[in-house]
């Protein structure tokens, strides 16, 4: 018989006997590198786990704030949630705010239990007969030991149940503010060698054998009897949404979701379902992992029972969780983040078993709401469509991002290049929508190249292909409003996203070679087309060398002096592409996607607040009809997202510009609406536009009236407030973009002054 490998320090915690372990996996060709790198002492850990190696991570994200109404007063909470499911917490963020904008949630506990079932066998059923009627008698005496055995634990009851020749004794404890299993396990394993002893002293009777558990608990299993009689917390959450509320958060009504309800409650009675929720486990899984749970008790604590009915101004919701099996001490609630999680929630320590409770219900319900309303409304569906083929391509990996591969790209000698692992790049709004739905590299690549003569530090920037982009927005829309996500991609072939792999390659090459000093240093591009790889390397804009980055909710950052020369940077700009053909840029023409537009001008009128907004909302039906007339004035290649989000002033005071991937053919009076409507504060006048638009005029060089010219910034910002605010506006839903309403504001005050020239 071969001998059995011995992991060395087997069972051990210590920081020498992990060591010890990981080398012998290594020697065995097993290395763990990224497994071994764990924050955790071997001290803290010591009592929660054996023959530890390392650690694994779950990013944990933010859910809230949900209204939690109390007897004294209401409050906002919040949660983590640890997951690895996209859409998770987005989800549960939108029941929470569907349920607080319509008063909040009630919770309330039932009662708390924790079962433990010892088995007793016997020789003969009358034994057990008379064994069962023995233990009747003496539960005031087993409860007071094993009460002795516990500073938490209270013995309820004892329920005896006989079987033949077995006697199962479920003994229920309350546990304070612990889950208790392991208190539970030692107070009944006391009161069972208690009763072993003290009952052979009265009856001529043997004990076949005994148990600690005859699986009569249920434990960390789902059973009928938890559910009805209690094991863990039960708990009750219940909340009045308001139809209003409904159909502005959830995209749905009332009577659609209890006609589905109703008729899917009777589908589950046949499949036997025990209890009837949607997806509760995956909150509680959230939960748990953040809060340091047993996470073999989800089973379990996600038995659940929800309850809809039609009101008369919405819908009523409870949901019953009735073995919900959590402490607020114990188990890995002790490690510092498990801490800080249950600490944000208030509920670290004695005394908060039962606002743990409460919330996990209230968060839960949230979950609930949320997915029926996606799973009713068609949004479930079409944020899981592909929209597009499987097959499999070799895409670009970043490990493949070496020396040899970059000298593909750059032009200029040097020794050598590696990824720059100490810096982690926010990708932009389109590089994070798109990352949900492929599994491409794309986004930033930061990287340092060492040249004979110094040290740089560049960025790669890998692009999504359009149809990608496409897929990304049709993902967020789905979210909101199911046939907005269609009309996206109804009027794909229309809109600005066409071509957007490849027209930063073109206009970057062609930018440089002109020698305008415009945007972020060019270092080459690549592309191969079989791979999907698009990409190009620049300049890494260092804070340091900067006065503005970033700047879209700070216009006190932007001078006069500083917007006047990004105008004329940007007008150099549009003198050089006039008359120019691009391969991979095309003339844009709002007025073909009219659907779609309308549809968004329909959310923007539902979601913005204020009455004097939401008339000037409405006006938004007539600029669109008026996108249909177009000023015969010069037309040029345009950035067409020409704001200060995109825009970073140099300390040496020259703009550098860059995220062209939008870039069109189209008045070039778009670009400057758009960057004024970012910069300009909100009391700006008269004289102060005037004088930008003026100096645009000089700086383009047009010989025609100022009426005529006027035009065209009239003409730009009916597109512009048409075609991107409502976009901003509408995505606010999912991601708050604070510079949207002031921005709104400006664009037509603006419009308002700029009329009066035409």
């Amino acid at each position: 018989m071969t001998n059995y490998p011995i992991v060395p320090g087997r069972g051990l915690v210590t920081k020498t006997a992990k060591e010890l372990r990981l080398d012998y996996l290594q020697n065995l060709g097993l290395g763990l590198e990224s497994v071994s790198q764990i924050g955790l002492q071997s001290d803290d850990i010591k009592n929660n786990i054996e023959s530890n190696v390392g650690g694994v991570e779950i990013p944990v994200g933010l859910v809230g704030p949900l209204l939690f109404n109390r007897k004294e007063d209401s409050e906002y909470v919040h949660t983590l949630v640890g997951t690895l499911e996209g859409a998770l917490v987005a989800s549960m963020n939108r029941g929470a705010k569907c349920i607080s904008m319509s008063g909040g949630f009630d919770a309330h506990v039932i009662h708390q239990k924790m079962v433990r079932t010892p088995m007793f066998i016997f020789n003969q059923l009358s034994d057990s007969i008379v064994f069962k009627n023995w233990i009747d008698r003496n539960f005031l005496v087993i409860k007071k030991v094993a009460e002795s055995h516990s500073n938490h634990a209270v013995l309820e009851s004892i329920l005896p149940y006989v079987v033949g020749k077995s006697v199962h004794l479920k003994f229920v404890f309350t546990t304070g503010d612990a889950s208790g299993q392991n208190m539970t396990t030692a107070c009944t394993w006391h009161s069972v060698l208690w009763i072993e002893n003290e009952f052979k002293k009265n009856h001529a009777i043997e004990i076949v054998h005994c148990v600690i558990e005859g699986n009569g608990a249920s434990d960390k299993k789902v059973s009928q009897f938890s559910i009805l009689h209690g094991r863990g917390i039960h708990v009750i959450a219940e909340a009045h949404l308001r139809e209003e509320i409904i159909q502005k958060v959830l995209r749905t009504s009332s009577d659609d979701i209890v006609r589905c309800f109703n008729q899917s409650i009777a589908m589950s009675k046949i499949d036997g379902m025990v209890g009837y929720n949607i997806n509760v486990a995956n909150a509680i899984a959230g939960i748990f992992s953040a809060t340091g749970q047993d996470l073999a008790c989800i089973h379990e604590s996600s038995c659940g029972v929800l309850n809809v009915e039609k009101t008369d101004d919405g819908l009523y919701l409870s949901l019953n969780l009735p073995s919900l099996v959590i402490g607020t001490i114990g188990g890995g609630t002790h490690l510092s983040k498990q801490k800080e999680a249950l600490n944000l929630m208030g509920c670290y320590g004695n005394g908060k078993v039962n606002r743990f409770a409460q919330l996990i219900a209230g968060f839960a319900l949230s979950l609930e709401l949320s997915t029926y309303a996606a799973i009713v409304s068609g949004q479930f569906a079409k944020a899981h469509e592909k929209l597009g083929r499987n097959k499999p391509i070799n895409w670009l990996t970043k490990s493949e991002l070496d020396g040899q591969f970059l000298k593909k790209v750059i032009q200029d000698d040097f020794i050598s290049v590696e990824t720059h692992s100490g810096l982690e790049m926010d990708n932009g709004i389109l590089t994070n929508l798109t990352s949900r739905v492929s599994k491409k590299l794309i986004g930033f690549v930061p990287i340092k190249l060492q040249t004979k003569e110094a040290e740089k530090e560049l960025l790669i920037k890998s692009k999504a292909l359009d149809n990608e982009v496409i897929k990304g927005l049709h993902f967020m829309a789905s979210s909101i409003d199911p046939e907005l996500a269609d009309l996206i991609f109804d009027s794909r072939d229309h809109l600005e996203y066409v071509n957007s792999h490849k027209k930063e390659q073109e206009l970057y090459s062609f930018i440089t070679n002109q020698g305008l000093d415009l945007i972020p240093k060019y270092y080459g591009s690549y592309t191969n087309t079989p791979r999907e790889i698009h990409l190009f390397v620049q300049e890494l804009l260092n804070g340091d060398e900067l006065k503005v980055l970033n700047s879209e909710n700070s216009t006190e950052d932007w001078s006069k002096e500083r917007m006047r020369n990004c105008i004329q940077s940007i007008s150099e700009f549009h003198k050089l592409t006039k008359g120019k053909e691009f391969q991979t840029i095309q003339q844009f023409n709002a007025f073909s996607s009219t659907k779609l537009y309308k549809k968004l001008i329909a959310l923007v009128i539902q979601e913005i607040e204020g009455e004097k907004s939401r008339e000037d909302a409405y006006k938004l039906y007539d600029y669109l009809n008026d996108l249909k007339f177009r000023p015969s004035l010069p037309h040029t290649v345009i950035h067409n997202d020409f704001n200060s989000r995109n825009i970073a002033i140099r300390n040496c005071e020259t703009p550098c510009v860059y995220d062209w991937e939008l870039a069109v053919i189209g008045l070039p009076h778009r670009d400057v609406v758009e960057f004024l409507a970012f910069t300009l504060a909100e009391d700006f006048n008269e004289v102060d536009l005037m004088e930008f638009c003026t100096m645009h005029k000089e700086c383009f060089g047009y010989e025609g009236t100022l009426s005529d010219w006027m035009k065209g910034y009239e003409y730009a910002l009916k597109e512009f407030m048409v075609t991107r605010l409502t976009f901003y506006v509408v995505g606010s839903i999912l991601m708050k973009y604070e510079f949207a309403p002031r921005v709104f504001s400006v664009s037509n005050k603006m419009l308002a002054i700029i009329s009066k020239f035409v």
